[in-house]
């Protein structure tokens, strides 16, 4: 007996032909039969794939809810996709972060610690088991989650930052600052390790290699007004006045929030004083004057950028407005002195800074002003006697000791 096939048809050949067609019948019924379930074992398989399929659909739910900050109706979500599936790893997963989120940590861990024990390989598991360590402040647990996770997916920005915050927080900046320019040479297209590295070579009091990775970060977008702020602010503290005040300009220009902009323009006038950009500073202090009204600390620092600007009859003006607003400011006082001096008006600059109380600790600067006034005034003896004064106060002071051994020559 020989069976042939071709396509959908089966024969027989070599036996009678009725034989041939029962055969035929009864294997066809053999083949159908064998791939065929019992009812109930079909009906089983088809709650299983709806229950898995219900599953997922719950989870996508639960973590639209996440995402939007509604946890407790996330939570609630995720249990029902739970209860559909119950082996469902990435819905354990959201119910772990779920759990952190909302202060239970234990059972957070306890979530998290089950789903790496059945699925090994999911990184974010691992991740967020390095979160829950860090709860505890566990670095050394943290950091071998992180670097398990980072394992699984080495170029994962997260994991690589998460790396890096826990070698700061066991103070290893050193570390963490050459494990940041490592994983940057691997990813040179991610602004966020470069301004990461910045961020700590700043912290390290490495300004020139912070500004460095800050412009370099700045290049690579146009829109972070966070990044220029922390490149001003680098250059504020490595005594680049200059650049500091052009960026902090920059940044008062585009800034639409008004105290940002009031903190940018303050920024500015500092760094252009710091700079001897008297004329800049005064500028400055005019906008600020004009957003926020009367202020005696602005008339203040406006007249004092004025007198550096050598302009000293508007420094004068600045004084008495400071002093109409608050009549007692030490600081008006003394900027009213000095701009009387500056004017060439001795004898009524002597008067003013007569008001201060020149015997207090930073006493040293009025007893200055009142040896040059008298110097102006010829009377050297009481110049001496007050740059010896200011000299007691404080000895250590370079422009009080010039200004008194200059003195002492001339005498």
């Amino acid at each position: 007996m020989l069976l042939r096939t071709t396509g959908q048809k089966v024969s027989l050949v070599g036996l009678p032909r009725p034989l041939g067609r029962s055969l035929v019948v009864i294997t066809l019924l053999i083949a159908v039969c064998s791939g065929c379930k019992s009812p109930g074992t079909a009906r089983k398989l088809a709650r299983e794939r709806w229950s898995k399929a219900s599953a997922r659909i719950k989870l996508g739910m639960a973590q639209q809810q996440y995402d939007q900050g509604r946890y407790e109706q996330a939570t609630t979500t995720v249990r029902q996709s739970i209860q559909a599936d119950p082996e469902f790893t990435l819905a354990h997963l959201l119910l772990g972060k779920l759990l952190l989120v909302q202060g239970d940590v234990d059972a957070a861990v306890a979530e998290l610690k089950a789903v790496v024990q059945i699925e090994p390989a999911l990184d974010e598991a691992w991740y967020w088991l390095g979160v829950s360590a860090q709860h505890y402040q566990d670095n050394e647990q943290a950091y071998a989650y992180y670097q398990k996770a980072l394992s699984l997916k080495p170029i994962d920005v997260d994991y690589i930052l998460a790396v890096a915050e826990v070698l700061v927080a066991q103070n290893k900046p050193e570390q963490a600052a050459a494990f940041l320019e490592s994983k940057a040479l691997v990813l040179p297209q991610e602004i966020s390790l470069h301004v990461a590295t910045a961020d700590l070579m700043s912290r390290l009091a490495r300004y020139e290699r912070a500004i460095q990775l800050y412009r370099k970060a700045a290049l690579m977008t146009s829109d972070n007004a966070d990044i220029f702020e922390s490149l001003a602010y680098c250059n504020m503290f490595s005594g680049n006045w200059a650049l500091a005040a052009d960026v902090f300009a920059e940044l008062a220009k585009d800034s639409k929030d008004e105290h940002k902009n009031k903190i940018y323009l303050e920024a500015e006038a500092l760094c252009s004083m710091n700079s001897d950009q008297y004329d800049r500073a005064v500028n400055c202090y005019h906008k600020l004057g004009r957003r926020q009204g009367d202020s005696a600390e602005t008339w203040v620092k406006m007249g004092q950028a004025a007198l550096g600007a050598g302009i000293p009859h508007r420094a004068l003006r600045c004084a008495r407005e400071a002093l109409v607003l608050q009549p007692d400011y030490t600081d008006a006082v003394a900027l009213l002195g000095s701009a009387l001096y500056a004017s060439g008006e001795f004898e009524a600059a002597l008067q003013t800074f007569d008001r201060l109380t020149c015997d207090s600790p930073g006493g040293a600067f009025c007893w200055l002003m009142k040896a040059r006034c008298y110097e102006k005034l010829g009377q050297q003896e009481e110049a001496q006697q007050a740059y010896d004064r200011a000299r007691q106060i404080d000895p250590g002071s370079r422009l009080g000791n010039l200004l008194a051994g200059g003195n002492e020559q001339k005498s």
